[in-house]
């Protein structure tokens, strides 16, 4: 009997990014993958580009375990890269296109990122450090908007050309290497890069189907591709076969129209986008029954959006839960029915995931009672890049810390209560920012609203809510903290309202309480 080889051994074994793009276009070779502006890919035309790719990436000398790059906005190209790096070995490591110059920098410096690809209208912002990006060995551009480029990047495309074999590579990988080096949005501290790996990934895709995404489903994504749920969103639909709508941003308009014409089923948007559509001009003449399920991101959902999408929509599926970067995209969910039913829970554990509500001894706490949600699941990080401390605090006694607070009732619905960080101590009393929050939203006039506690030499943290308003809405702060009076037990009670013309955001949906602080402390 001939023995097998270590490569064959490891193929016939592993469960690995990689294998799933390589099976699904041998099933689904016709198949659409991926719509991006005017170019449509089947999946044996994706995956055969990829490969191409994944050999032109080694050409450069990228090899297994490496880092690279990358600073864009969504876009096809963003796909190729990362589905290429999956199968030689290498990391992704995307990068905010928000950020500035310095953060850039030291995300790229921190990760050790051998090669850097760059949308070709960021490439200035680029430029200001290029001379500290010592670790990087070549920059490459992607061509978006026929920007001028320096001479010495390479440009992407020439990197898919057919001048390279469109052969899968081959070389053995474990589940248990990283595929992703995704840094945390950093809301409340410095990012942090969370190590995900090819068997995580693989083990979030059955939970898909909690998402009610079943096969032949179209996807129409514009969540930023550095955002892990974009992630999630995005491979789990490849692994089913389905088709994927790629959105460089989201735009109100260009969402209808493409709904409408490739009779999307699914979406997934922050709040903020399901309260502006209705806004678009002309919103009720466009076809939007092909819709299926629509997936509402934000720690708070506003009483009033269901309402106005069920009348919209009838018999729409809506799903709304939790979930962090070092989840891997996976974490609590609540829909359908019991999301209408129970809109304040953010549900219950996706598939594969274990989740309990530990006290500050990290023992299980009792139903009811409020404690940091903790996690177990092989989706799960497998640690923070050089940082073996924060590591180490994260995960003990073999749980997960989210540094979240939240409860569980009788039902076995999880409540998310705040932040750890953003609890609000006053006058003696402890305040969840989240729970003021949810009953301002059900002001009349009030659009948007974010609760943080402001240095107060009386009250040690004085409850401050910051208030966008309703077009036409002319509640003043004496009106709402009289409005909060009535509607909530006292020591929750703003002590002042600070009408703003928006609230800071990332461009995942989460609120930024961390400038707030900043600015008004």
């Amino acid at each position: 009997m001939e023995l097998l080889t270590p490569l064959e051994e490891n193929l016939i074994k592993r469960s690995v990014m990689g294998d799933i793009l390589k099976k699904s276009a041998a099933k689904f070779p016709d198949n659409r993958i991926l719509r991006f502006r005017d170019k449509n890919y089947t999946y044996r035309e994706f995956n055969d580009i990829v490969n191409r790719c994944a050999h032109g990436l080694t050409s450069l000398g990228i090899k297994k375990g490496d880092m690279a790059a990358i600073l864009s906005h969504n876009c096809d190209s963003y796909l190729l890269y990362f589905w290429a790096l999956l199968k030689i070995g290498a990391v992704m490591t995307p990068i905010n296109w928000m950020l500035k110059d310095k953060e850039i920098k030291d995300i790229v410096i921190h990760s050790e990122s051998v090669f850097f690809l760059v949308e070709d209208n960021l490439i200035p912002e680029v430029m200001k450090i290029k001379s500290d990006l010592t670790c990087v060995k070549n920059f490459g551009y992607i061509n978006l908007w026929n920007s001028d480029v320096p001479e010495d990047w390479l440009n992407f495309e020439d990197l898919c050309s057919d001048k390279y074999p469109s052969v899968e590579p081959e070389l053995i990988i474990d589940d248990s290497d990283p595929a992703l080096l995704l840094y945390t949005s950093g809301t409340e501290a410095a990012p942090k890069g969370a190590i995900l790996s090819h068997g995580g990934f693989v083990s979030t895709f059955p939970a898909s189907l909690d998402l009610q995404i079943i096969p032949g489903d179209i996807i129409l994504l514009g969540a930023p591709l550095f955002h892990i749920a974009a992630h999630y969103l995005a491979f789990s639909q490849f692994a089913m076969g389905n088709f994927l709508l790629l959105e460089y941003i989201p735009d109100m308009k260009e969402i209808l129209e493409l709904t409408q014409e490739e009779k999307v089923t699914h979406w997934s948007w922050p709040t903020t986008v399901y309260m502006n559509l209705p806004n678009v001009q002309g919103f009720e003449n466009y076809d939007l029954s092909s819709l299926r399920v629509l997936g509402v991101w934000g720690a708070v959902v506003p009483p009033t959006l269901l309402e106005t999408w069920k009348k919209i929509i009838p018999g729409i599926i809506y799903t709304h839960g939790w979930g962090q970067t070092e989840l891997n995209g996976s974490g609590i969910l609540n829909i359908g029915k019991e999301f209408e039913r129970n809109p304040e829970s953010i549900g219950k554990p996706m598939t594969g995931m274990e989740v309990k509500i530990f006290g500050p001894d990290d023992k299980e706490l009792p139903v009811g009672e409020i404690g940091e949600i903790v996690v177990r699941s092989k989706s799960v990080m497998t640690g923070y890049y050089k940082e073996k401390e924060k590591t180490a605090q994260t995960f003990r006694g073999g749980w997960h810390h989210t540094g979240d607070l939240g409860k569980y009732d009788e039902e076995g619905f999880l409540y998310f209560v705040d932040r750890l960080k953003d609890m609000i101590k006053t006058g003696g009393e402890n305040v969840a920012s989240a729970d003021v929050e949810i009953t301002l939203f059900e002001h009349p006039d009030i659009f948007e609203v974010a609760v943080i506690g402001l240095p107060d030499d009386l009250w040690g943290e004085a409850v401050t809510a910051f208030v966008t308003l309703n077009p036409g809405a002319k509640a003043d702060e004496n009106e709402i903290i009289s409005w909060a009076k009535q509607n909530m037990a006292p020591y929750k009670v703003p002590k002042k309202v600070v009408f703003i013309d928006e609230i800071p955001k990332n461009p995942s949906g989460k609120i930024l309480k961390k400038e707030l602080r900043e600015q008004y402390s």
